[in-house]
């Protein structure tokens, strides 16, 4: 099988649609498929060392955060399309890379894989603040449109989570298709807890029984609420000795640092043995966004024996069971977090560590997922190959 995926949002300093695409490669190619990323970036360039291949097509740098590009030679894309013919063309985004992949002829079949709730995630909040929920609501009404129009050109839109194909269906999103995203369980679990590194990361609370280590991961973007979830963090300091250890970069990463000194920032942790161990060294993970597709460092966390405080919404919230999660409504005044992992502190560890296990066990591992998706995309294939 050929597979063709239309990227748009492809960071230099990486990212879950770069690691998501990064996977799609180089399992596709251990499966005996042939995969094309076609994604914008600094320059023109074709790579075809690693695992798949990967189109890099030279675009402007986004205001917001210069390590994405944007997708705007579509003549380019559409050469790459016709000269590749693939069995599966895939869109990682509803904008401009679903734009070309409706419009370019001669494709079996057509796919768009939803890797953010962007209507919710980055219009709904600005709508509700200008216009309330229900001017929010009404406001929204072309979006939902435009999606409901795009996913009727496709064969098949892909979620990774039961809530959002919940929801797309709700909305009359023909043809929604739930293949949960998986972890690599690899280089997690409990076992990677290093005593000498969490004595490193609490500091000058490391002397102190009672500290514990609070992780916060993502990408350091607005819409993630770092930020939230951090000034949640200062006012619980005062009251109990707690460390803060931040993973992640962003386009936030400066005006965050400068905003919260105390807290430790480590950045995009690529070494998988060192990102098992910081995540396993910590007592517990505190999550800010509401709007997650799939809660990718949820998951991990879990699989690592650390227990949770999440937003009671989206992907985060999916799998996270009340024994080993606290869940807050990420609209609730910040105290809500503080005060949701205050419980989750008080939880005797041992008991919240394995609830934490227990939980990770129904998670699908990134094998899991794409068995099922090139399994589907294999009877699609077929499906319109006997029509």
């Amino acid at each position: 099988m050929k597979i063709l995926d239309v990227a748009e949002f492809y960071s230099e300093r990486g990212g879950g649609v770069r690691a998501y695409l990064t996977q799609l490669s180089r399992e596709g190619t251990r499966r005996g498929h042939a995969v094309l990323v076609v994604a914008p970036g600094p320059r023109d360039e074709l790579s075809e060392g690693g695992p798949g291949r990967l189109l890099r097509l030279r675009g402007p740098s986004l205001p917001y955060d210069p390590t994405y590009h944007l997708l705007w030679n579509v003549r380019a894309v559409a050469r790459a399309v016709a000269r590749e013919q693939p069995d599966v063309l895939e869109a990682s985004s509803p904008y401009v890379a679903a734009w070309v992949a409706t419009r370019t002829r001669g494709v079996a079949v057509r796919s768009l894989v939803l890797h953010s709730d962007f209507i919710d995630t980055y219009a709904r909040p600005v709508l509700r603040r200008a216009l309330g929920d229900r001017g929010a609501e009404r406001a929204l009404s072309p979006a939902w449109a435009y999606l409901r129009g795009l996913c009727s050109r496709v064969d098949l839109t892909v979620v990774s989570g039961a809530w959002l194909a919940d929801k797309l269906r709700a909305r009359g999103i023909p043809r929604v298709e739930c293949v949960p995203f998986g972890i690599h369980r690899e280089a997690l679990g409990p076992h990677r807890r290093d005593p000498a590194l969490r004595r490193e990361l609490l500091g000058p609370l490391a002397g102190d029984p009672g500290a514990r280590l609070l992780v916060v991961a993502g990408r350091l973007a607005v819409e993630k609420r770092v930020s939230a979830v951090l000034q949640a963090l200062e006012g619980l300091r005062r009251e109990r000795p707690c460390a803060v250890l931040v993973l992640g970069d962003g386009p936030e990463r400066a005006r965050l640092e400068g905003r919260f000194p105390w807290a430790r920032f480590e950045g995009f942790v690529t070494d998988r043995a060192r990102y098992g161990a910081l995540l396993a060294s910590g007592d517990a993970l505190v999550h800010g966004c509401p709007h997650e597709t799939f809660g990718f460092v949820v998951g991990e966390a879990l699989a690592s024996g650390v227990p949770v405080v999440v937003p009671d919404q989206g992907g985060a919230a999916e799998f996270a069971t009340p024994g080993c999660a606290e869940k807050y409504a990420p609209d609730a005044p910040l105290v809500a977090c503080a005060v949701a992992t205050r419980r989750l502190l008080d939880r005797p560890p041992g008991e919240a560590s394995r609830a934490a296990l227990e939980a990770s066990a129904g998670i699908p591992s990134s094998d899991d997922h794409f068995d099922k998706l090139f399994a589907m995309y294999g009877r699609y294939l077929e499906a319109r190959r006997a029509a």
